[in-house]
């Protein structure tokens, strides 16, 4: 017997930070199961295994009385949406037997301003492996924080693995004036080798899937198997995704099985369309059934001036992951 609610039904807030592991979609990924499309992807997959196996830079200490430093390292995918990236950085985290985390970017940023930057090296900041998807710096501050928790990550030997759809010089073009922050952006970069993974989308669709019609949204929610199921209206949801930090959202889809959410419309702002983006991507990764219906193309969800904006390889994502989202039974 099925449940279904509404999303008010739902307790959005967040009580604690995550887990700092790899979703359910990625939880049992291993390198054996990656798939090569490109000579790019066989090489990230020789070299990301190689960097779980390197060892720390050391500087310094030519004479007995000068201190020796230790550096970590950085390894940095960079490429389009289903190339592999998150595939290979939770096939890394499953891989290395010593202490790790995985988070999102939002996650680290969310948990820094959480705990406080002395609390977040304390708590955060020891670790041997940092496994950090989707690494973006999206404004000046993000910026300044994320710097600072690097640098002393490095400075105690820690391994960065991160992905990211903007190589780590381009970061923050397009949504901040990079410009004023270029020397911070830099000296972000060059603690990392970066790999550029190219190749189709591993879903292979030549269109997206097109979204349902109301009448066959309710027929698969009165069918399908899933025990706790939300009902929503797009309007709805954009209510609740405008008054809720997305730190928060991940929370909120842990508490249901399957969404099924009615009526969508073009998305009338950019802002909008990034909290959707961020929405979809944590659906995605914890394996929520997902059924959409309205009187739309699902290439027309974001307007054509967003598509072709900063954030651009985003809203691509987001499209071939809510494919595949409808897709799934």
């Amino acid at each position: 017997m099925s449940d279904v609610y509404r999303l008010n039904d739902l307790d959005i807030s967040a009580k604690s930070l995550p887990e700092f592991t790899p979703p359910p979609r990625f939880g049992e990924t291993k390198f054996e199961s990656y798939k090569p499309q490109d000579p790019s992807q066989a090489d990230a997959l020789q070299k990301t295994q190689s960097f779980l196996n390197a060892s720390p830079d050391v500087q310094g200490g030519r004479f007995p009385w000068q201190k020796k430093t230790v550096l970590g390292k950085g390894l940095y995918l960079d490429g389009g949406f289903g190339v592999g990236k998150t595939h290979l950085l939770a096939s890394a985290y499953s891989a290395y037997e010593g202490s790790k985390v995985y988070m999102s970017f939002s996650e680290l940023v969310h948990a820094i301003g959480v705990l406080g930057k002395e609390k977040a090296q304390l708590e955060l900041g020891n670790n041997r492996l940092y496994c950090i998807d989707e690494f973006e710096l999206d404004d000046p501050g993000n910026t300044l924080i994320v710097k600072t928790f690097l640098n002393y990550v490095f400075e105690q030997g820690g391994f960065v693995l991160t992905t990211s759809n903007t190589p780590p010089a381009a970061q923050g073009q397009g949504r901040f004036n990079a410009s004023d922050f270029k020397r911070e952006i830099q000296s972000i970069a060059e603690r990392f080798e970066t790999l550029k993974l190219e190749g189709p989308d591993y879903r292979k669709r030549e269109k997206v899937a097109e979204l349902l019609s109301t009448g066959d949204l309710e027929h698969l929610e009165r069918t399908e198997p899933a025990s706790t199921k939300v009902d929503a209206h797009w309007s709805e949801l954009f209510t609740l995704l405008q008054s809720n930090h997305p730190i928060r959202y991940a929370h909120l889809l842990k508490q249901m099985d399957a969404l099924y959410l009615r009526n969508a419309e073009p998305i009338s702002n950019q802002n909008d369309a990034i909290r959707f983006v961020h929405f979809i991507d944590k659906l995605y990764d914890l394996k929520i059934g997902f059924r959409l219906s309205g009187d739309i193309a699902l290439d027309d969800l974001f307007d054509d001036s967003y598509k072709n904006s900063a954030y651009a390889k985003k809203h691509y994502r987001c499209l071939s992951r809510i494919s595949e989202l409808l897709e799934e039974r």
